[in-house]
């Protein structure tokens, strides 16, 4: 009798001195087929995962489709919630690992690694999916704000049933933060070419280069759509405003991350400050090490244990990989000068902190400046966090839109704003402000658009689902709702989401 090994299947890395020396050698060894189905039959099916995960997509169920090798199946039940399965298969922060029930025991299934062999070895997702357009008694027109992974995703799920979908990128590429901010190392660009074109070739037009507020009026989209999607990210950057920041050779992460991204050489020298904790900053301080860079630090003014992620089996993954590379940590940090020498930053000054229980939630850290540390640079790069920039809306709608008191979008149950028939998602709206609670966001506010348009008249019935796979196993029908059936989407958000 074979019994299962509920021993995790290691994940190997590649070589941490070979992939410092590039920017696209991949940190992890893909699993082997045998390799996934060992570690697919190590589910027991109870489904913890599922409420771990921000889109509910059924883990279990493509746990156990691998198990028996059924890929086809496998990547049928993420499409059910997800579009975009390799990407999510290299970066997504999989807390459904951390809810997993085998997490304290012999290690939580490796449900990305798994993900990633589905997508990998699928190429052509239309040939298996099949899906099958929706006709939902009309096809008006559906605006989205930004072909990020939270934009693409409402492309995906209104094109298939029947809107006629247009995005507006101001960038000149699909892809948001995907392209423009994670670097090729951790996320392949051919895997987001590959599921950006799968997305779009349902029918959804995007228009590149295309800034609404500047090349196309925010009113021409209120009015000359039925709806407006609101998916923007978060670009604009917070900077923590100490003496010095105007030095050449300091940047904030996000602009940094853009750069490079797009191609840009920047010479970071020897010595590499990055200032900030977060997985931002981790990216910021491995791509230092690929373009150059002898020393780099990772500034935090908190603990290890208070930085953000932890604990996740994520944050412990990122921490391990960057340790690879030797990537220096210093926690507890407050920088407090940079000190320059002919217009360009020499010296990084700061105090250590103490970490101070308040009562209130999170330790906070307290500068001790009764002493100063000082290290030399020759670039600092400030991983200090970014908000979102909704200047593009003239100021009588901006009005009337519910905001948090951070500035994120207030939305109902299906994604809705305060101003009826907006409709917004992503880093916009949710704390987490990851991929994968963006297309959450996204789903939701999908379903919520064609309740909303069933409620003007635009279609006559809403599918039970957003896919319909012809022929195979997760199909679905439409149909028509009775008009005590219909939720009334009302422009007062009832829950908040942020």
């Amino acid at each position: 009798m074979k019994y299962v090994d509920y021993t995790r299947v290691p994940i190997k890395h590649f070589d941490a001195d070979k992939r410092v020396k590039t920017l696209d050698m991949e940190t992890l060894v893909p699993y082997t087929l045998d390799e996934v189905v060992a570690e697919s039959s190590r589910c027991l099916g109870c489904g913890l995962c599922i409420q771990g995960c921000p889109a509910r997509i059924d883990v279990p169920g493509y746990q156990i489709a691998m198990a028996s090798g059924n890929i086809e199946d496998a990547l049928k039940i993420n499409f059910e919630k997800l579009p975009f399965v390799e990407v999510c298969g290299n970066v997504c922060p999989h807390p459904c690992e951390d809810a997993c029930i085998l997490d304290d025991n012999k290690g939580p299934i490796a449900t990305r690694h798994i993900k990633k062999y589905i997508s990998e070895n699928l190429p052509d997702y239309k040939e298996v999916l099949k899906v099958k357009i929706q006709d939902l008694g009309g096809h008006p027109s559906v605006a989205v704000v930004g072909a990020g992974p939270a934009g693409l995703t409402t492309a995906f799920y209104l094109s298939i049933n029947g809107i006629k979908v247009d995005v507006y990128e101001a960038t000149d590429k699909s892809g948001g933060v995907m392209v423009h901010g994670i670097p090729p190392f951790r996320l392949p660009r051919e895997a987001i070419k590959k599921e950006a074109d799968h997305i779009i070739s349902y029918g959804s037009r995007i228009f590149y280069n295309t800034k609404i507020g500047k090349d196309v009026a925010f009113e021409k989209l209120t009015n000359e759509y039925s709806a407006v999607y609101l998916s923007v990210g978060n670009w604009k950057p917070t900077r923590i405003k100490i003496q010095g920041e105007e030095l050449k050779g300091v940047y904030h992460a996000l602009d940094f991350l853009y750069r490079i991204n797009n191609g840009e050489k920047i010479d970071v020298g020897s010595n590499v400050a990055i200032i900030g904790g977060g997985f931002t900053a981790y990216d910021a301080a491995r791509i230092s090490l690929r373009l150059g860079a002898k020393r780099v630090a990772m500034l935090y003014r908190r603990s290890a244990t208070d930085r953000p992620g932890y604990p996740s089996s994520n944050a412990d993954e990122e921490l391990e990989e960057a340790g690879e590379e030797r990537v220096i940590f210093d926690w507890e940090t407050s920088p407090f000068e940079y000190v320059g020498e002919n217009g360009r930053v020499k010296t990084l000054k700061y105090w250590r902190n103490q970490m101070v229980d308040t009562g209130k939630g999170r330790r906070q850290p307290v500068p001790l400046k009764d002493r100063e540390y000082t290290i030399e640079v020759d670039t600092i790069i400030e991983a200090t966090g970014q908000r979102e920039d909704l200047s593009f809306i003239p100021q009588d709608i901006a009005e009337k839109l519910a905001t948090t008191p951070t500035g994120d979008l207030v939305v109902n149950q299906y994604n809705m704003t305060s101003y009826p028939g907006i409709f917004a998602g992503g880093d916009i709206t949710n704390k987490r402000k990851d991929i994968i609670s963006g297309v959450a966001d996204s789903g939701r506010a999908s379903m919520g658009i064609l309740l909303y348009l069933k409620e003007l008249g635009k279609i006559t019935k809403v599918p039970q689902r957003l896919t319909n796979y012809e022929g195979g196993p997760y199909s679905t029908t439409c149909y028509e709702m009775e008009e005590k059936d219909l939720p009334i989407l009302s422009p007062n958000p009832t829950v908040i989401k942020y």
